[in-house]
C-alpha cells in the first residue's frame, strides 16, 4: 500500500541496491501473487510490454539475482517450473495481502467483532501499486484491492451507524463515495450517515448531488431504494439498518463461491493407482538409472510428477519439434541445473565456463572461440562438475524419444559416473527409432523398463463414487488417465456428474450418468478432445492451432503475432484455453496440455488452414531470426546465431513444407543441416539434409549443399560407402570450379582411407585442376594429395605439396588447417626419428590448435611433445608439456587424452628418477585404457609400470610389466618394439640371456625408426652381457644412431655399456 519499499530487519533497501528499476518492478509483479509460481511469459510482458528481449529468461534471471543481492537474501524468490514465486509468510509479507486477508476475516464476523475488525483493516490503507496505476499487469491486482478497500470503507461505515459512532461513520462513508462517486452504495451510505449525525441538510444535499451526477454521467435515475431513503431522511427518521449486517459474500472468482473456477472447472485429476509405480522408481534409484515406458496418455508426465514429491529433481521435457536441435534438451537442462545456487558458474575452470557460455548466453561473452569438438566435450565436462556440485539430485526427463542426438550425449556423459546424477527417463517405446536413443537406452545400467498400462478398478473407484461409471470406464475405454479424465471430463460439462469436495470423489447427479459414460468411452478420448476444442472459436481456435502445429514450448510474443493481437489479449485466450484443459504453462512457454490435444486439433485441420497457419509460422520465425537485434539481448551475432539460428532454419524448414513451399523448405533445411555440423551434431544433420533433398524441389546449390552436408555427417559417423555415393552425387550438380574441387578433395580422403589410393590420387590431381587459382580448395587439395602421396611413398612431392597448402593456411590466416599440415608432418618426422625436429614442430602444431580453440586435438602434439623432450633427455621440460595437455584433457572430460598423458608424464618421471611417482601415474593410465577398451594405450600404460619399476630397480616387476605390454601390441609396431626391447634389458639384468636374443631380434625386426634405439640399446647390452666379440660395433652403432636423431637419454647407458668393453 502506498509507495514501494522493502524493509528487512525494520530498514527499507535503499533504491540504489537494485541496480536499476526493473528489478524493482520484478518484486512488484511477484509481490500481487506471493506464493504462486510466476511464468517467465507473464513476467517478460509486464517488464517489457512494448518489445520483450530476446532471450526473456535470461534477463529474468539477471533481475532475479539483483533482486536477491538488494534484499541480501536469497530465499527470497523462490526459482520454480518457468518462472519464479515471492516467498510465502511468515518470512515475507506483502502489506496488501495483508489487508486483503484482513478485509476477508472481517467479513465472516458480526456486530461490533466485524466493527473492530475492518477499523484494524483500515489503519493503514494506502493507494495501491501507485507506481504502477496505468500499468497493465498491475490493473487486476490493484481492482481488487481497490474493491475490497471499497466494500470495507462502505460496511465499516454501516456497522458504525448501527454501532452509535456517527462520526466514524461519516469517516469511512466519506471515503467510499470520494473513491467512487456514481456507485449507489457508498453515496446511500454517506446520506445515512450524515442523516445519523444530524445533519439532515447534508444528506439530502449529498443525495441531490449523486442524483444529478449519474444522470449527467450515465442517464440512470436513482434506484427505489434510493428513492425511498430519501424519503425517510425527509421524514427525519434515523436511517439505520434493520439488522446486523450478515457476513459479506465472496465475490465471483473467490475460492469457494459460486463463480469461481473451483467449481465451474473440471481441473486435474487426483493422482491414483500409482502408488507402487512411484515407489519402484525410488526404489530403483540406487542402481542409477530407472526407465519408465507408457503409450500416449498412460500418465507418465505425472507419475514423474509425484516421485519429484518424494526426490529432488530437475526435470526437463523434449519436445517433438525440436528433435532436429541440437542441444535443445541440454540446454534447458543446464539453466536448470544453474538455478540451484551450489551449481555457480564461476566456480568451474575458465575454459569450461567459456564453453557454457557459447550454448547460455545470458553468461558473459567467451573470450575464446571453440572447435565444435572441444566445445561440445567442454560442455558436458561442465555439465559434470555442476551435478558434482549439487549431489544428491535426480534427473528426470519426460518424453526422450523426442530428445534431440547432442543432449542424449550430454546425458550419456553424466549419467552413469562417479559424481553425477541418478537418472529417470521416461518415454513412449512406440516412437523410438532403431538405433540412437533406443541403442543407448539399452545400454544404461539398471532394472528393466517400467511399463504404465490401465489403471486398476480399485483406483478407478477412488475416483467415482459410482460402480456403474467405473464399470462403464473400465469397459469401454483403455483405464488410461487420459481417457479416464476425458470421460470425466465430458460428464461434468454435461451436468450429469458433481464433485463431493469432502470425500474426494466424483458422483452422479443423474440415473443416466452410467450409460453417458459408456457412449463418451465408446466414442473415444479423441472425439472427447475434439469436441472440447471445438467450444472455442475465433482467436481462442487460432491459439490452440498454432500451439498444435508447432509441438513444442512457445512464447506468449510468438503467439500475438501468429494472431496478430498484442501480448495481454494472447493471454487472455491462453487462459480461456487452460481452463478448458487444452493448453498449459511450461518452462519455456505455452503447450497443449497433452500432445494427444495437438495430434487432435492437427489432424481436424482443413488442408487450406493447415497450409495457412504453416506459411504464418515460417514468415513469424524468419522475421524473428532477422530481426533478432543482438545488442539488444547483450550477445556478439555469432553467439545469438548459436543460440536461435538453427531451431528457426529447422522450424522453418517445416512450416515452409507444411504450406506447400518445397522450394524454400529445401533451403532452410540445407541451413539447418549446416548450422548442425558445424556444432558437430552429426544425427541431427544427416536427418536434416534427408528431409531436404526429400523435398525434391531443392535447387541445384541447394541440392548439392544437402549431399554436401549429408556425406560430411556420414562419414564422421562411419558410413563411408554413404558419404562416398552423396559426395558422387554432388559433383553432378557443380559443372567445375572451386565447389566442385572442394567435392573432389572429400572424395579422394574418402578414397584413400578405404585403401583405394590410385583411385583417391586420380581425384586428388582433379580436384587441383578444378581448384584453379582459390586459395581455399587449393589448400584443401593439396593436403588431401600430400597425404596420399606419402603413402604412395613420394616423400619429395608430399613435402613439397603440404609446405603450399601450410603457405596457404598461414596467409590466409586458417589456423587450423596449418595446425593439421604442421601435426601431421610433425608427427611422420617424430616417428621417422627425427626427435628434434619433431618436437619442435610439435609444439606449434600444438600452439596452433590451442590458438585455434581446437583443444581436443591440442592434447596429443602438446603431450607427444613433453614426451620428445623428455628422448632429448630433458625431462623436467617435459613433464611441463605433458602436464598441461593433461590439465586441457581433464578439463575436457577426455579420458583417452588422460591415459596418453599419464603415461607420457610417469615416463618423463622415471627418467628423474622418481619411481614411487611414476608408478601412480602408471596405473592411473593403465585403469582408464582398460575402462576404455584401448588396447593401445593399454600396452602403453603397461610400459610406464614397467619404466617405474626398472627404474626402482625391481626388474622382475618390470619384466613382467613388459611382457603385458608386448601382449597387447599386436599390429602396433612402435609398442610391440618398445616392450620387447625393454623387456630383453629386463631379461639381460636378470642374467636370462637366451630370452633377451629371442626378444631383441623381435624388437629390431619389428621397430620403426623412433622405436628402433630402444631395440639397440638391448642388442647392445645383450652383446656386452654375452661377452660378444661384435659387442663393440654394435654399442657404437646403436650410439651413433641415437646421436644423428638426437636421443640423448639412451646416449648415457650406452656410454656406459662402452665403458665396459673398451
Amino acid at each position: 500500500m502506498g509507495r514501494f519499499a522493502v524493509i528487512r530487519d525494520g530498514h527499507e533497501v535503499d533504491e540504489p541496491e537494485y541496480r536499476g528499476r526493473k528489478a524493482r518492478a520484478l518484486l512488484r509483479v511477484l509481490a500481487v501473487r506471493q506464493g504462486q509460481f510466476v511464468s517467465n511469459d507473464v513476467l517478460a510482458a509486464a517488464l517489457w510490454p512494448d518489445q520483450a528481449p530476446a532471450s526473456p529468461a535470461a534477463n529474468l534471471q539477471v533481475l532475479v539475482n539483483r533482486a536477491r543481492r538488494a534484499v541480501g537474501w536469497t530465499d527470497l524468490i523462490h526459482t520454480g517450473p518457468g518462472g519464479y514465486a515471492l516467498a510465502r509468510p511468515p518470512r515475507c509479507t506483502v502489506d496488501t495481502e495483508v489487508f486483503l486477508a484482513a478485509v476477508e476475516r472481517a467479513g465472516r464476523l458480526h456486530g461490533p467483532e466485524a466493527y473492530a475488525a475492518y477499523r484494524e483493516a483500515l489503519a493503514p490503507v494506502a493507494e495501491p501499486l501507485p507506481e504502477d496505476t496505468y500499468a497493465d499487469w498491475s490493473q487486476p491486482y490493484r481492482s481488487r484491492v481497490l474493491q475490497a478497500r471499497q466494500i470495507a470503507w462502505e460496511r465499516a461505515a454501516a456497522l458504525a451507524i448501527d454501532l452509535g459512532e456517527p462520526a466514524q461513520a461519516g469517516e469511512y462513508a466519506t471515503a467510499a463515495a470520494a473513491a467512487e462517486p456514481l456507485r449507489e452504495a457508498a453515496a446511500l451510505t454517506l446520506v445515512r450517515a450524515l442523516a445519523a449525525a444530524g445533519d439532515q441538510a447534508a444528506a439530502l444535499a449529498h443525495f441531490d448531488r449523486y442524483r444529478r451526477t449519474i444522470a449527467d454521467e450515465l442517464g440512470l435515475d436513482p434506484s427505489p431504494a434510493a428513492m425511498e431513503l430519501r424519503q425517510i431522511v425527509l421524514r427525519s427518521e434515523p436511517p439505520r439498518e434493520r439488522k446486523s449486517p450478515a457476513p459479506e459474500p465472496r465475490m465471483a472468482g473467490s475460492p469457494g463461491s459460486p463463480g469461481s473456477p473451483e467449481l465451474l472447472e473440471f481441473g486435474m485429476l487426483r493422482f491414483v493407482g500409482r502408488d507402487a509405480e512411484v515407489r519402484q522408481i525410488v526404489a530403483g534409484l540406487s542402481a542409477g538409472v530407472v526407465r519408465v515406458a507408457g503409450l500416449s496418455g498412460s500418465g507418465k508426465s505425472r507419475l514423474l510428477e509425484a516421485v519429484a514429491e518424494a526426490v529432488p529433481v530437475v526435470g526437463v521435457a523434449a519436445y517433438w519439434a525440436d528433435r532436429d536441435e541440437p542441444w535443445s534438451l541440454g540446454r534447458t537442462l543446464l539453466r536448470k541445473l544453474l538455478a540451484d545456487e551450489r551449481a555457480d558458474p564461476e566456480a568451474l575452470p575458465a575454459r569450461l565456463r567459456e564453453a557454457l557460455a557459447h550454448l547460455l548466453p545470458e553468461l558473459d561473452p567467451p573470450a575464446t572461440t571453440f572447435d565444435p569438438e572441444t566445445r561440445n566435450a567442454l560442455i558436458i565436462e561442465a555439465a559434470r562438475r555442476l551435478f558434482a556440485a549439487t549431489p544428491g539430485r535426480v534427473v528426470v526427463v519426460d518424453d526422450l524419444q523426442w530428445a534431440d542426438p547432442s543432449s542424449v550425449r550430454l546425458l550419456g556423459g553424466v549419467a552413469g559416473r562417479d559424481g553425477g546424477p541418478r537418472l529417470i527417463v521416461a518415454y513412449r517405446p512406440d516412437e523410438l527409432t532403431a538405433g540412437g536413443t533406443a541403442d543407448w537406452l539399452r545400454r544404461l545400467p539398471g532394472l528393466p523398463a517400467i511399463t504404465l498400462g490401465g489403471l486398476p478398478e480399485p483406483a478407478l473407484a477412488d475416483l467415482v463414487d459410482d460402480g456403474g461409471i467405473v464399470a462403464a470406464i473400465a469397459t469401454e475405454t483403455d483405464r488410461t488417465p487420459m481417457a479416464v479424465a476425458e470421460v470425466l471430463r465430458a460428464l461434468h460439462a454435461e451436468g450429469v456428474i458433481e464433485p463431493d469436495r469432502a470425500a474426494g470423489r466424483w458422483r452422479a447427479t443423474s440415473p443416466v450418468t452410467a450409460e453417458r459414460a459408456r457412449q463418451v468411452g465408446r466414442a473415444g478420448q479423441r472425439r472427447a478432445i475434439a469436441n472440447r476444442a471445438a467450444a472455442h472459436e475465433g482467436p481462442a481456435t487460432t491459439v490452440l492451432q498454432i500451439l498444435a502445429l508447432l509441438g513444442r514450448e512457445t512464447s506468449v510474443r510468438t503467439l500475438a503475432a501468429a494472431v496478430e493481437c498484442s501480448q495481454p489479449e494472447a493471454l487472455v485466450l491462453l487462459d480461456e484455453l487452460a481452463a478448458a484443459d487444452l493448453v498449459r504453462l511450461g518452462d519455456q512457454g505455452w503447450r497443449t496440455a497433452h500432445d494427444m490435444v495437438a495430434e487432435v486439433v492437427v489432424a481436424d485441420l482443413t488442408a487450406g488452414t493447415r497450409a495457412r497457419l504453416h506459411a504464418r509460422l515460417a514468415t513469424i520465425l524468419d522475421s524473428a531470426h532477422v530481426d533478432l537485434d543482438p545488442a539488444h539481448i547483450g550477445l556478439d551475432s555469432a553467439r545469438a546465431d548459436l543460440e536461435v539460428g538453427h531451431a528457426d532454419a529447422a522450424e522453418q524448414a517445416r512450416h515452409w513444407l507444411g504450406a506447400g513451399d518445397t522450394v524454400r523448405a529445401a533451403g532452410a533445411y540445407a541451413r539447418a543441416a549446416g548450422r548442425a555440423l558445424d556444432q558437430m551434431a552429426d544425427a541431427e544433420a544427416e536427418r536434416l539434409a534427408d528431409a531436404g533433398l526429400a523435398t525434391g524441389d531443392a535447387a541445384r546449390p541447394v541440392r548439392a549443399r544437402l549431399l554436401e552436408a549429408r556425406a560430411q555427417a556420414r562419414r564422421r559417423r562411419g558410413d563411408i560407402a554413404g558419404a562416398r555415393d552423396d559426395l558422387r552425387t554432388a559433383l553432378g550438380e557443380y559443372p567445375g570450379g572451386p565447389a566442385r574441387a572442394a567435392v573432389l578433395a572429400q572424395l579422394a580422403a574418402l578414397d584413400s582411407g578405404a585403401d583405394d589410393l590410385r583411385h583417391a590420387a586420380e581425384i586428388a590431381e582433379l580436384a587441383l585442376v578444378e581448384a584453379g587459382g582459390d586459395d581455399a580448395a587449393r589448400a584443401r587439395a593439396l593436403e588431401v594429395a600430400s597425404v596420399i602421396d606419402m603413402n604412395f611413398d613420394q616423400p619429395a612431392r608430399a613435402e613439397a605439396r603440404a609446405a603450399e597448402a601450410l603457405a596457404i593456411y598461414t596467409r590466409t590466416g586458417d589456423s587450423r588447417g596449418a595446425a593439421r599440415i604442421l601435426d601431421a608432418r610433425a608427427m611422420a618426422t617424430f616417428l621417422h626419428g627425427g626427435i628434434e625436429a619433431g618436437v619442435e614442430e610439435l609444439d606449434r602444431a600444438a600452439h596452433l590448435f590451442e590458438r585455434s580453440g581446437d583443444l581436443m586435438r591440442a592434447v596429443t602434439p602438446r603431450s607427444t611433445c613433453g614426451h620428445g623432450r623428455v628422448l632429448l633427455d630433458r625431462a623436467a621440460d617435459g613433464i611441463a608439456d605433458v602436464e598441461r595437455a593433461l590439465d586441457v584433457a581433464r578439463t575436457l572430460g577426455h579420458p583417452e587424452g588422460q591415459s596418453y598423458a599419464l603415461w607420457h608424464r610417469s615416463e618423463a618421471l622415471s627418467a628423474l628418477g622418481r619411481p614411487g611417482e611414476a608408478l601412480a601415474d602408471g596405473q592411473a593410465a593403465l585403469e582408464i585404457a582398460q575402462r576404455l577398451r584401448h588396447r593401445g594405450w593399454t600396452a602403453t600404460a603397461w610400459r610406464a609400470i614397467g619404466l617405474a619399476h626398472q627404474s626402482a630397480g625391481d626388474l622382475a616387476a618390470a619384466l613382467d610389466a613388459f611382457r603385458e605390454s608386448l601382449s597387447r601390441s599386436a599390429n602396433l609396431e612402435l609398442f610391440g618394439c618398445w616392450a620387447a626391447a625393454r623387456a630383453a634389458l629386463a631379461c639381460v639384468g636378470l642374467g636370462r640371456l637366451d630370452e633377451a636374443a629371442e626378444l631383441v631380434s623381435r624388437a629390431l625386426a619389428t621397430g620403426p625408426p623412433l622405436g628402433l634405439h630402444e631395440a639397440r640399446w638391448a642388442a647392445a647390452a645383450l652383446a656386452v652381457a654375452g661377452n660378444d666379440l661384435e659387442a663393440p660395433a654394435v654399442v657404437r652403432a646403436a650410439v651413433a644412431a641415437a646421436s644423428t636423431a638426437g636421443a640423448q637419454i639412451y646416449l648415457r647407458p650406452l656410454a656406459e655399456l662402452l665403458s665396459r668393453v673398451t
